[in-house]
């Protein structure tokens, strides 16, 4: 197979290259010719509840001597130029390897990418109850969780619910993260041409943690027909109790301890139904587990529960049950158990599904071209640099985002998109500008994104039953002759749960806060926030601007990234200092945040 786009990459961390998501990793770049470097560190034992548990002393001086090892090898590696690599990879546990790592690439300049196969705080916290809520160790999760998400160049996770729900935990932008599907390996996990079991088994295999839902598979065992016979492999936190369970339940079930992959395909192509997870957490509805993905390769008949990544991702080739219901999870298996042409049909449909979606030859593609994008080898998205002014106004804009999440966009007015580089990145975009000079900028600045639409004129251009999660205009107001008839023309393409950014001057006395609420009442809108933005620092800007430089040439953009750079650095204290007065009148202007009133559609 012919190299991609030629790229090297260093693998760094402490993860376990035994754990399958770090094996598929390894393997689908190596399917791909990529140059790999391996440089991997002992942190965590195989049991890393228990590591989770140690002595904080004894887990802290651990954790320095790794970490230092770590950087002293990243520094050798990234500042020679013969091995320094395309992009570093941070596997599976990424979080803290991420922040030490990512300080690190910073400031020898190389990209990183990590694999955030889970939130660290989710797992510990929420979903194994390992530590409470409240506890030290649950905000040092939460902090590494996001820290390591704005460290990194790109990110990538196994879902797109997965995505999109770590990307608002970790206040980052959606388009910063990559879907890499967790697929299986096709060298253990293939179809096996068997003669069929003459009993009906029915085949559960896990690491036993909560999402999993393993006591709700005993529960429904009991309403099984005694023939069946219900087995689970494997071990971890949850099998203590689970076996608790099934003693006092006196559940028919037949307990196997962990085994090699080999011997789990033997597994898998002996059962009658292999069965999924049945938990009821939000973790659990956003993924779509190993055990799916390597039945499904086998071309194994699937039961598992209905959840909104299954529904979107798998189709009919699986069939679901609601979670957490070991009634229905029981129904489910005796009807398709008693309906062999229903069994031979999923067999067939997973399979297929699978070659055709899941495959390594589908996956890898996926991952080359996150770690090309991260290392500059293929197309990336560029934000366009903003003047001082507005980096003090986007960063409301940018918190708004964050609070919305919006899929669809309207912007109205875009310049030559300096902001329309940074909102395009949350979903499908649409940006109108009827100034021809500035609309030529903006059109060829928004073809690098994929899902972004440009179209020159005004409101006019955009068709009346076009309706968004959000609508944006940015300092529009003062250009137009009433202010109260063009925010409800702009109001029409809000959806019905939709919300509207604008910003306008505080210089126009129409335009205080009692004003813009007025105004909002009077297009139907009801407000969400009204902050004032440039505090001081833009105050300052204004004063500087005015005694040295004319009047039009405050706002021009900076066209050189040097100076781009330079003014986002200028612009962090003034952006810590507007901070204290967001619930004030003191600013240069308004960022205002409306929605829909609820039944005003």
């Amino acid at each position: 197979m012919a190299k991609d786009k030629a790229i090297s990459v260093l693998m760094c961390g402490t993860f376990d290259p035994r754990f399958g998501r770090n094996r598929q990793l390894l393997r689908l770049m190596k399917s791909r010719n990529v140059n790999v470097t391996v440089k991997n560190y002992s942190l965590w034992s195989s049991n890393k509840v228990a590591d989770v548990r140690q002595g904080k002393v004894q887990r802290a001086l651990r954790a320095i001597a790794v970490y230092g090892q770590m950087i002293v090898a990243l520094l050798g590696q990234t500042l020679n130029p013969r091995r320094r690599p395309s992009v570093v990879l941070v596997p599976h546990p990424c979080q803290f390897d991420a922040v030490v790592v990512g300080v690190v690439c910073r400031i020898v300049r190389v990209p990183m990418v990590i694999d955030y196969f889970v939130s660290l705080h989710e797992t510990v916290v929420d979903d194994r109850n390992i530590v409470s809520s409240t506890s030290l160790t649950a905000k040092v999760l939460r902090s590494a969780d996001a820290l390591s998400a704005k460290l990194a160049t790109l990110i990538l996770t196994d879902t797109p619910e997965d995505a999109e729900a770590f990307a608002k935990e970790t206040s980052t932008a959606p388009s910063k993260w990559r879907t890499v599907w967790v697929g299986a390996d096709s060298d253990f996990y293939q179809p096996v041409s068997a003669t069929p079991a003459p009993e009906k088994v029915v085949l559960f295999y896990g690491t036993y943690i909560p999402l999993q839902g393993i006591d709700f598979i005993v529960r429904a065992s009991l309403l099984l027909p005694k023939e069946y016979q219900v087995r689970l492999v494997g071990d971890g936190q949850e099998r203590p109790r689970i076996e608790k369970i099934i003693h006092e339940l006196n559940a028919p079930i037949e307990l196997f301890d962990s085994v090699s992959e080999e011997k789990l395909a033997e597994n898998i192509s002996q059962a009658s139904v292999c069965l999924g997870i049945f938990g009821t957490g939000a973790k659990s509805s956003r993924v779509i587990p190993n055990k799916v993905f390597q039945c499904m390769a086998m071309g194994k008949a699937i039961i598992t529960a209905d959840t909104p990544a299954i529904r979107h991702h798998l189709e009919d080739a699986v069939v679901t049950v609601p979670a957490g219901n070991p009634q229905a999870l029981a129904n489910g298996i005796v009807a398709l158990l008693e309906d062999v042409v229903k069994i031979r049909e999923l067999e067939t449909g997973a399979r297929k599904l699978f070659l055709e979606k899941f495959d390594d030859n589908k996956i890898a593609p996926l991952l080359v071209e996150a770690l090309q994008a991260a290392s500059g080898k293929a197309s990336v998205l560029k934000e366009v640099p903003l003047s001082v002014m507005d980096h003090l106004r986007f960063a409301l804009v940018h918190r708004a985002l964050l609070l919305l999440q919006p899929k669809s966009i309207l912007e109205i007015g875009i310049g030559q998109g300096s902001f329309s580089t940074r909102i395009a990145q949350w979903g499908q975009y649409l940006g109108v500008e009827n100034n021809p000079a500035d609309a030529g900028v903006a059109a060829a600045r928004l073809s690098h994104f994929p899902d972004a639409e440009f179209r020159k004129g005004g409101i006019e251009q955009v068709q009346p039953y076009e309706t968004f999660d959000l609508v944006c205009a940015f300092d529009a107001l003062e250009n137009v002759e009433s202010d109260v008839t063009a925010l409800r023309s702009w109001v029409e393409h809000v959806n019905e749960y939709g919300s509207l950014i604008m910003s306008t001057s505080t210089r126009n006395t129409r335009y205080e806060r009692k004003g813009i609420k007025k105004l909002l009442a009077a297009a139907e809108m009801e407000e969400v926030s009204i902050h004032p933005y440039g505090a001081i620092g833009g105050h300052a800007v204004e004063w500087v601007s005015s005694k040295l430089l004319s009047r039009h040439l405050r706002f021009v953009q900076p066209n050189s990234v040097l100076i781009g750079k330079l003014l986002a650095v200028v612009a962090v204290p003034m952006k810590l200092l507007q901070r204290p007065f967001l619930h004030t009148s003191v600013g240069v202007g308004w960022v205002v945040v409306a929605r829909r009133k609820r039944g005003a559609l």
